[in-house]
């Protein structure tokens, strides 16, 4: 069975591949109506835990901690740290891969899905462009631990832009070679310009807002709402249960909603209604969407300067992601673009459909990605006198497609220590030339958003190398001293998949010595 899987910040989408159609699949959960998506949330209660359907359920009881939108906080730690939760303490690829894995228990027990005996669920996932290495591997990984045969993994925006030329090749609308996609979920924000030629797609560039989506707009509308009624404070439990309150009333909103009603009774004892005026609560949000589109116009000049052509002349600008359906959105962006806008019949299932059909290889659609970040390493120089950033990989850089051969980088050099130490990161982007900050010139330099990784260390001494691939442990209880009588060659080959995931060997080749390392963030 062949699935494509949106991991969203507030709900997850599945759609499946069944003979050239790409339904969404809809979950039953024990009380309540049929739903279309998954809820990405998790409740414990000492050491009980629970997901999705089951833990939505546990919000109004106080003795539950329920914890949503953890997706943004994968975003910034790495698969072994730790995430706290009521008593318990799991580390951030333990939760993914236990919710994960309670997803698939649902899909067999709770959703329409009709699986043959037998049938392994196979699914294409997909990430936030603007994801580092590090968030990847960890998606990637959780799926596989969770009974998932993995076909791929692709950015969200790239799966939406599949969606939209998809639904282009099944109607009579004339084709445009450019799509640019705007894609605003619960909490992250996504832009990509993609080339469009027949089903062979290149992302062309990305840019992304890691933590601004429908979350925000929620937090907007109930401190609007608590300031009404005169409320300075509420209880970490009373938080979620207004923050749905006023994600239901948001997604309720049309274009000639005037006021919107919250109910703080849900959360706070003798209060009732207040309304909120959708004026005001779009006038705080204005200055979060306009952003986007300053994120999204960005990527857009880049992609027309190296193009050669004017994209605010021929490129559809396509809207997906839930929060996309604020009307606030459409209206600000048709301002400034007019008929190039079009939106999604599908705008929460966008991303899943488009995986979907990714999936199936007889829709022939293929798609080129791009890395969305600089990934490089500080390396010393003058004799550990100044340190510079050595960006192995630049930003925009094509991705080999699948089953390609990975790309490759290489660095050969003589030591000067006896004990290499490698500080790896990712960035948004680096200095340019003639940019300085305080006098100290930031050219190379990692600049914007910035991701470090873990330091690996490498024995550069054969007295301290050894044939044990986790020898590395004791390293760290070892002086770093200088010797320049070592004299040997030492190499480093990055190569990076399809998937983006980045892996190093490096070695000795006076001895041959060497050891290979699958990359990763704190």
């Amino acid at each position: 069975m062949l699935l494509g899987i949106d991991f969203g910040t507030t709900r997850t989408v599945v759609a499946s591949v069944d003979r050239g159609n790409y339904p969404t699949i809809s979950f039953q959960p024990e009380n309540g109506d049929t739903l279309g998506w998954y809820p990405s949330a998790v409740a414990a209660r000492g050491s009980e835990i629970v997901f999705g359907f089951d833990a939505v359920q546990k919000q109004t009881r106080p003795d539950w901690q329920v914890l949503r939108s953890f997706k943004r906080q994968l975003a910034t730690i790495g698969p072994d740290e730790l995430i706290e939760i009521g008593e318990l303490k799991l580390t951030a690829l333990e939760l993914l891969t236990s919710f994960l894995s309670a997803l698939r228990s649902d899909l067999l027990s709770r959703s329409n899905l009709r699986l043959k005996r037998g049938k392994d669920l196979e699914a294409m996932i997909s990430v936030p462009a603007n994801a580092n290495s590090n968030q990847r591997f960890l998606t990637i990984e959780a799926f596989r631990r969770a009974g998932f045969v993995v076909r791929g993994m692709m950015n969200e925006p790239s799966a939406a832009g599949i969606e939209y030329a998809h639904l282009l090749s099944s109607s009579n609308t004339a084709k445009r070679e450019t799509l640019v996609v705007y894609d605003l979920g619960g909490g992250t924000f996504d832009s990509s310009v993609i080339s469009l030629i027949e089903r062979d797609h290149e992302v062309l560039s990305s840019e992304g807002i890691g933590k601004l989506g429908g979350d925000n707009f929620d937090i907007i509308l109930l401190d609007l709402a608590l300031k009404e009624a005169d409320i300075q404070q509420i209880s970490d439990a009373a938080l979620g249960k207004l923050l749905e309150e006023c994600r239901n009333k948001k997604e309720s909103l049309h274009p000639n909603t005037r006021r919107i009603t919250i109910d703080l009774g849900l959360g706070v004892e003798g209060v009732g209604e207040v309304a909120v005026a959708v004026n005001d609560f779009y006038e705080e949000c204005r200055p979060l969407i306009e952003s986007t589109i300053e994120a999204m116009e960005q990527v857009m000049e880049k992609s027309a300067r190296e193009a050669g052509f004017d994209l605010h002349e021929s490129a559809a600008v396509y809207l997906v992601g839930g929060s996309s359906d604020l009307p606030l959105v459409s209206r600000l962006l048709r301002e400034k673009y007019g008929r190039q806008v079009r939106r999604s019949p599908y705008p929460h299932a966008a991303t899943a459909i488009g995986l979907a059909i990714a999936a199936d290889t007889d829709a022939g659609f293929k798609l080129r990605e791009r890395f969305t970040r600089h990934f490089g390493v500080w390396r010393e120089l003058q004799d550990g006198k100044s340190i510079v950033f050595d960006t192995l990989f630049e930003k925009d850089t094509l991705l080999p497609a699948k089953n390609e051969t990975p790309l490759q980088r290489i660095r050969r050099y003589i030591p000067s220590h006896n004990i290499g130490i490698f500080r790896y990161l990712e960035c948004s982007r680096v200095g340019q030339s003639g940019e300085a900050l305080a006098g100290e010139t930031l050219a190379g330099q990692p600049q914007g958003d910035i991701a470090p990784w873990d330091e690996i260390l490498f024995p550069f001494d054969s007295a301290l190398q050894s044939s044990d691939p986790q020898s590395g442990k004791e390293l760290k209880d070892c002086p770093v001293v200088r010797n320049d009588t070592f004299g040997n060659l030492i190499e480093e080959v990055y190569s990076c998949d399809a998937n983006g995931i980045i892996q190093v060997e490096i070695t000795d080749t006076t001895n041959g010595f060497s050891r290979r390392y699958k990359l990763r963030g704190k």
